[in-house]
């Protein structure tokens, strides 16, 4: 159970119901939502579950992202990713602490 970076590329023309139909399904499947583009999504995903996500009739293809630490934009992107990925993780208070 590895979590990793994908892009999932939509099939066919952007709308926001099937932007909407493919988050669910990342969701559904444990996923989270990096960033939400017009072409796809960049989502954090365990590997074992990518598949269940292609079979997704919304989706051309799903593949591997690796940013360049180095790279022009990486520091602002990682930076988005952190506060999208806060804004979907739930934090739970033991009321006993």
């Amino acid at each position: 159970m590895a979590i990793q970076m994908y892009i999932v590329a939509f099939n066919g023309a952007f709308s926001q119901e099937t932007s909407r139909s493919v988050q669910r399904c990342v969701r559904e499947n444990r996923g989270f939502i990096l960033m939400v583009m017009k072409t796809g999504l960049i989502v954090a995903l365990d590997d074992s579950l990518v598949s269940l996500v292609e079979r997704h009739p919304d989706v051309r293809l799903v593949g591997g992202v690796t940013l360049n630490p180095r790279g022009y934009a990486a520091d602002r992107l990682q930076r988005i990713f952190a506060e999208n990925l806060s804004k979907q993780l739930e934090l739970k208070v033991d009321p006993n602490r």
